[in-house]
Order: structure tokens, then sequence, then C-alpha cells
């Protein structure tokens, strides 16, 4: 399989820090990931509560500058309308009770679960407090940074070495 195909075929579950930060934070590792999003490099998926949790802080963002909340959510509109997102429902109230042990932080219990459903090859979070090595190996998740997972696509563009 080619390198291009290989990356196509990649499924990357974005939580709500990474959308907020690639939409708010020009030069960083999570716009660079929306930026390949929007260019099909792979394919997202935007679970229902990281959805509405990115929503809830753009219309805050309203409250404290009109002007470049207009922008942003603008921008994150297009975005949504490019990419075309996976959706992963909202998880059951029992879903969310069977798995409230796996991470400490029970805020992102929802946001876990989903991905669980969602099983992608990479949860991509700046949340590293939260979503820890000890939470990828309770269940199985691939959980990268947006600058671990961009290292790991840059490797894999890299020629094999003889």
């Amino acid at each position: 399989m080619a390198r291009a195909e290989r990356l196509a075929s990649l499924r990357l579950f974005l939580d709500s820090g990474v959308v907020l930060e690639g939409l708010l934070v020009p030069r960083s590792a999570s716009r660079a990931i929306l930026l390949l999003a929007r260019s099909k490099a792979f394919k997202l998926v935007l679970a229902e509560y990281v959805r509405r949790e990115v929503e809830d802080h753009l219309l805050n963002l309203i409250d404290r500058d009109a002007v470049v909340a207009d922008e942003v959510i603008d921008a994150y509109v297009k975005l949504l309308h490019a990419v075309t997102p996976e959706t992963t429902p909202l998880p059951t109230r029992e879903e969310i009770d069977r798995h409230w042990h796996l991470i400490r932080h029970q805020t992102d219990v929802p946001v876990l679960v989903s991905a669980i459903r969602a099983a992608p090859d990479h949860l991509v979070t700046t949340n590293t407090r939260h979503f820890t090595a000890r939470v990828a190996t309770r269940t199985g998740l691939s959980i990268v940074t947006p600058r671990n997972l961009l290292a790991k696509m840059g490797a894999s563009r890299r020629p094999p070495s003889r």
C-alpha cells in the first residue's frame, strides 16, 4: 500500500482541545492536523460529545471577543463542510457508568467512551494530564499528542533506511 493510501486510511479521533487549539492557534501542531484533515490526508472522527464541547467553547468566545469568535466559528463551519467527519453518537449513561474507572477526570469519560466506541487508529489529544499512557494501556487506544502524531506521520514519509 502506498504511503498516501496508508495515511488516507488513518482514522483520527480528535478531542476538543485539538480542535480548539487548531482553530485558535495559527502555528500549532493542532492547526497542522486540521489542515491535513481538510486535504483528506486521513479520516477525521468527531464525537458528538466533542462537537458539543467545541461549540460551547466557541459560543463562550462570543462574550469575550465577538469579532474573533465570528472568524473562528466561520473557520469551524468551513472545516466541517470540507472534512465531512465520521461521527460517533453520545455515549449512553450505562456506557459512562461502565467505563468511569478508566480515567481519573470524570468529565473526560464521555470522550473516552466515544473514542473506545469509534476504535480510531489514534486518539489525538492536548490533554496529557488526563489521557495518560495508563489510560491507553487500560483501553487499548493509541493516545498521541498533535506533535507526536505529526512526528509519526513525518517518519512514515521518510524513505526506508538501507
